[in-house]
């Protein structure tokens, strides 16, 4: 099961520009069992981009 600082960590190490732009597109399932789901990703992310632009889009 991963926590917030598993994300950060595996964020950095895939090498991503926290000061740049960052467009997700995922599902929980493909990340697998988060420790506080869904807040827990989105609070990693908006954490990891904080000097950054983070994009989600959104269809209807």
């Amino acid at each position: 099961m991963y926590n917030k600082q598993d994300l950060l960590k595996h964020l950095k190490e895939l090498g991503i520009n926290g000061n740049g732009t960052l467009l997700v597109h995922s599902s929980m399932k493909s990340i697998g069992q988060v420790e506080g789901g869904a807040d827990t990703v989105l609070d990693a992310l908006s954490e990891y981009m904080k000097n950054g632009l983070l994009v989600f889009p959104t269809h209807t």
